[in-house]
């Protein structure tokens, strides 16, 4: 009895000190990055604080592996692998994914707010431009984001055409890199110019993890 009544305090205790943790600037410049990725922040239940859901493909192990590390103060559970089956063309297809998720922690609220609507819809924060730099960037070209001939996809076909716009302007008035937004058949992606390639990789690269190189033939 006393060894649970001991395990209780102990774990009460953990979730105490987790509860006041704040981020760095560096990890909140790395969350602005992976919100206009596939992170997802998350509410339980209206009354409750958020907690982030970090997910990949299992064969960018190492990635979550990294995105652990650097978050690892906040979580309790160590990445998991799991399998779903996806029906894409009528054809069913196992996807093995690799997850892990943090606390509901009170720093992760703004995280939010800022990027999703009331109705619990991802968007683009209207202060974006102020809050995005260049490690943000690299973090978002790896989480969400592949080469193309000379240049540059986001996968940001989630968001509106209208988002998409924006996005563009933001990378060019923020980054001076030249983009344009295409159609594709799940909506719009913002498309870097082979012509900003070397802008590109002269702003991410000190932040790229080698896993990811191939992204820009390094």
């Amino acid at each position: 009895m006393k060894t649970n009544l001991n395990l209780l305090l102990c774990r009460f205790y953990r979730k105490s000190v987790k509860f006041n943790l704040e981020l760095s600037k560096e990890l909140e410049e790395i969350i602005i990055g992976l919100m206009l990725g596939d992170l997802f922040a998350e509410k339980i239940n209206p009354n409750s604080n958020t907690r982030l859901q970090f997910k990949q493909s299992n064969k960018n192990k190492k990635y979550i592996d990294h995105l652990y590390s650097l978050f690892k103060e906040f979580v309790n559970t160590p990445p998991k692998v799991t399998s779903s089956i996806e029906k894409r063309l009528n054809k069913k297809q196992e996807y093995i994914s690799i997850k892990f998720w943090t606390l509901s922690l009170p720093c992760f609220n703004k995280f939010r707010e800022l990027f999703y609507d009331n109705s619990g819809k991802k968007i683009i924060p209207l202060n974006l431009e102020e809050l995005i730099t260049a490690k943000s960037l690299a973090y978002w070209l790896m989480d969400d984001g592949y080469k193309s001939l000379g240049g540059f996809y986001f996968c940001t076909e989630s968001f509106s055409l209208e988002e998409n716009k924006k996005l563009a302007l933001i990378l060019k008035n923020k980054f001076n890199l030249n983009c344009g937004v295409h159609k594709h058949t799940n909506g719009h992606r913002v498309y870097i110019f082979s012509t900003s390639r070397k802008t590109l990789l002269n702003l991410v690269k000190p932040y790229l993890i080698k896993h990811f190189n191939y992204k820009l033939d390094l």
